[in-house]
């Protein structure tokens, strides 16, 4: 007596489509010269050397006003929120860097 051991399998394509996620960004400045600007250190090797390298071009170049840093205690760890709160309140913008 033999018996059926055919099986129906059903192939199953794992790959989506990439959704992408909605994003306007901030609204730009309509000009830099007096600018309050904000600059988060995210504490990794040559941070901080590319913000201070901005910062002297945007001050020679687009005459920014005021600069406030601030300096995340480590790269793997969120900022501050009350540093981003203060940024938000008294920057007209505010930049990121990522070292290394």
């Amino acid at each position: 007596m033999s018996q059926d051991h055919s099986q129906e399998y059903t192939l199953v394509n794992p790959t989506t489509q990439p959704v992408a996620a909605s994003f306007d960004g901030a609204p730009r400045l309509s000009a830099l010269a007096g600018a309050r600007i904000g600059l988060i250190d995210d504490s990794k090797r040559n941070a901080d050397v590319l913000l201070e390298e901005l910062v002297e071009v945007l001050r020679t170049r687009y005459e920014i006003g005021e600069v406030q840093w601030h300096r995340k205690p480590s790269a793997s760890r969120p900022a501050d929120p009350a540093a981003m709160q203060e940024l938000a309140q008294h920057c007209d913008a505010v930049v990121i860097a990522i070292g290394d």
